[in-house]
């Protein structure tokens, strides 16, 4: 069987890398599996919090799912806990819908995620409040 290639044949071998099943990919990032599929098939375009679900599952950086789109191997994120919460911390890991947020503010410019911060105030988790106040 020929390697694939595009979107689908990027997704599969970043998966098969992290040892993940479709379902676990689907799960990790917040989409139901038929979603998932629809998605690499090219059925569904996939929205914003979609994409950015899915680069968070398989561990690539902001932006890989567009790079793999165009048929391009897209980067990895670095080895390393994830810098938002910790379990040291003793909190409980966030929740997949609060981080897709957050990856989608993180992508606006500084003077816009001010403004959202400041509005949210108190509604954001607590460990974002304080990575917030130590940046």
């Amino acid at each position: 069987m020929p390697e694939s290639s595009g979107l689908d044949g990027a997704m599969d071998r970043r998966r098969v890398a992290l040892g993940l099943t479709w379902r676990q990919v689907a799960e990790r990032a917040g989409i139901s599996y038929e979603t998932l599929r629809a998605v690499r098939k090219g059925e569904q375009a996939g929205g914003d919090l979609t994409r950015r679900g899915l680069e968070r599952a398989l561990l690539w950086v902001t932006g890989g799912f567009e790079v793999a789109e165009r048929g391009d191997e897209p980067s990895v994120q670095p080895e390393g806990p994830a810098p938002e919460v910790t379990e040291a911390q003793g909190e409980s890991p966030a929740d997949p819908q609060v981080e897709a947020i957050l990856t989608i503010l993180n992508g606006l410019p500084e003077r816009v995620q001010e403004e959202v911060r400041r509005r949210l105030g108190e509604k954001l988790p607590p460990a974002v409040q304080e990575s917030r106040k130590a940046s």
